[in-house]
């Protein structure tokens, strides 16, 4: 009898050892499910904060730098100035879209300002090819005109629209590769021609203001000079 009774016995600690054995396993269970999830909240918060900081630092900033000397034009009376030449390089950045949908040029003159003046990237009436003006002076690309699709196409000579173009800014490209896009062996000439009733006078405070979608925007301000030579262009 005493043999039968230990028999019994053991059986019950085995059950009890199994029962706990099995809540030990439901326990490893869900803090393991629990972990995994922590972890992977945590990976996807850092994912998530590298991206807002990523986004932070590019709208804190400006994909475009000023590369060189500003040049404006003055007209036949050397009291005012009726053309502006911007040199902008993309900096920092393998290229800088600048198509006409995604980029604004804000432009101050004196009293008067515009929201923006950008009419997109220049072409040539031509080869239908984005213009590039190397070798090519100032005036040549400094009246342009639009064609029925929107484009803005050089003429080649800028008396001939420089009474009748309203004010308005465009990109040509130097060593471009054919796109709207300035690469960063590119170099841009903002070109802002100010229609004859909009033109800077002497001392006039001229602000340019160029910004890409989702970025800072690239601030220029300068002055135009008090005495100027009739008919050329000067820097500032």
């Amino acid at each position: 009898m005493k043999d039968i009774l230990k028999k019994i016995l053991r059986q019950k600690r085995g059950i009890v050892g199994l029962e706990a054995a099995i809540v030990l396993i439901a326990f490893v269970i869900i803090a393991a499910a629990f972990s995994f999830m922590v972890v992977n909240q945590g990976l996807f918060a850092t994912e998530r904060g590298k991206a807002v900081v990523q986004e932070g630092l590019q709208q804190a900033s400006t994909p475009l730098s000023l590369d060189g000397t500003i040049f404006v034009r003055t007209d036949s009376t050397g009291t005012s100035v009726n053309c502006i030449s911007i040199p902008v390089r993309a900096f920092g950045v393998d290229y800088v879209a600048m198509w006409k949908n995604e980029t604004v040029v804000t432009l101050k003159v004196d009293n008067d300002a515009w929201g923006n003046v950008y009419y997109g990237v220049l072409y040539n009436n031509v080869t239908g090819a984005p213009y590039d003006p190397t070798g090519d002076k100032f005036d040549d690309f400094c009246g342009v005109h639009a064609n029925a699709t929107g484009n803005v196409y050089v003429n080649g000579t800028y008396s001939a629209y420089q009474a009748t173009w309203d004010t308005t800014a465009v990109l040509a490209i130097e060593n471009s590769n054919n796109d709207e896009s300035l690469n960063s062996d590119e170099k841009g000439y903002l070109i802002i021609t100010l229609a004859s009733s909009d033109v800077a006078a002497v001392r006039d405070l001229t602000v340019v203001e160029i910004r890409l979608e989702k970025t800072a925007p690239l601030s220029i301000e300068f002055h135009i000079p008090e005495s100027m030579p009739i008919d050329t262009w000067i820097t500032v």
